[in-house]
């Protein structure tokens, strides 16, 4: 079997955030070992946010064994070898379908930028599509027409499954992403409290906040998004008035981040389709504190504690004193380590569920009863907030 994994925005390891890593994860998983041959597509003319190649010296620690990289017209496109081939194209709306007809996949998976469209392709072609929904903000009436192409919907935690299944009236099967699991790197029991991600969504305001009223702690912020140069001078300014806090560029591998970090925070304001930093902070033994939105909820599970008034600056603080506590930590950090060892987060066990649903064939309607119920549930959401309030 064939399994093509198609995206306007660029795949790994020229983006680094959660749901690149996760589809590299399953397609290299996918690849090892259930007899498929996987490939990935993305484009060169990406520019909502920055992304680069990766420098020569990063090739290693991201599991790039090869890369070919061509420059024209200040564009770069290229192929890089991660255990399965990753092509960047220049005319990607035009060669995307010629790439296809050549690879001639039997799955062709897309998520994010661009997805209705290929989905759309895939159902004029005859080839099986598969979408993975990773957002809460994703437009109701675009996933409904993704989901109207006949392609298999899966979602990255359950709380985002159920939300696309009320959409969709389709069901929406649940494969966790499949994170980097660093068993063998421990955390630093002395080390910095983290934040991943240091933008406006995942709480960067909260996260300073809570520096400002612990000024005998120190905390380490890590870009994972790249911020251009405005947002990182802005950021930069901030951190003046802070000098228990230090910001880290991105770093290719992340044992380098968490062998520093006693306990990471994931102050979150949007609700995050699931947190994957979460289950890899665990596997490294490190507690977790976050917002109590979307599907952190499942992340985080018994391997830390939930916020849920995450706005509340003296509720981070209540928490982070009740988990630093010498006797506490250590309870903390056993449950960080047993949740992250749980056999649903394991790559092998996802990439091996996603492999069962590609090979099922096309997926099946939802029985009638529940269908009608989801109608009167999207029904009952577009009613005015004072009728819904009754």
């Amino acid at each position: 079997m064939k399994v093509l994994y198609a995206s306007e925005r660029p795949p790994y390891p020229l983006f680094l955030g959660g749901a690149a890593r996760c589809a590299h994860q399953l397609l290299l998983g996918m690849a090892n070992a259930h007899n498929i041959t996987s490939c990935a597509v993305g484009s060169s003319h990406y520019s909502v946010t920055p992304w680069a190649f990766p420098a020569e010296c990063d090739a290693p620690a991201l599991g790039v064994l090869s890369m070919q990289v061509n420059n024209h017209d200040g564009m770069a496109s290229g192929t890089l070898d991660c255990g399965y081939p990753v092509h960047i194209i220049n005319d990607y709306s035009r060669e995307l379908e010629h790439f296809i007809d050549t690879f001639q996949p039997d799955i062709l998976w897309t998520q994010l930028d661009g997805g209705e469209h290929i989905m759309q392709l895939a159902a004029r072609k005859g080839i099986q599509g598969l979408y993975y929904v990773h957002d809460a903000e994703f437009d109701p009436a675009e996933l409904r027409r993704i989901a109207a192409t006949g392609c298999h919907l899966i979602a990255s935690s359950g709380f985002l499954a159920g939300l696309a299944e009320r959409a969709t009236g389709r069901q929406v099967q649940v494969i966790y992403p499949a994170s980097d699991l660093y068993f063998d790197t421990p955390g630093d029991p002395d080390g910095f409290i983290t934040m991943i991600n240091p933008v406006g969504v995942k709480g960067i305001d909260t996260l300073l906040a809570i520096a400002s009223q612990l000024p005998q702690k120190k905390f380490l912020l890590v870009e994972s998004w790249r911020l251009n140069d405005d947002a990182l001078q802005v950021l930069q300014a901030r951190l003046t008035t802070l000098p228990n806090v230090r910001f880290q560029t991105r770093v290719a591998d992340m044992r380098e981040i968490y062998r520093q970090t006693q306990l990471l925070l994931v102050p979150s304001h949007w609700e995050e389709g699931f947190g994957m930093v979460v289950i890899e902070a665990q596997s490294c033994k490190i507690p977790v504190i976050a917002s109590a939105r979307g599907g952190l909820i499942e992340a985080v599970g018994n391997g830390g504690l939930l916020i849920e008034d995450y706005r509340n600056v003296d509720r981070w603080l209540e928490a982070i004193d009740s988990v630093l506590n010498t006797k506490a930590y250590t309870t903390q950090c056993e449950n960080a380590l047993r949740h992250a060892s749980s056999k649903q987060f394991k790559p092998f066990h996802l990439a091996a569920k996603l492999a069962s649903i590609c090979a099922s064939g096309p997926p099946a309607p939802l029985p009638l009863r529940t269908r009608l119920l989801q109608r009167l549930n999207r029904a009952f959401d577009k009613r005015p907030q004072r009728l819904r309030n009754l």
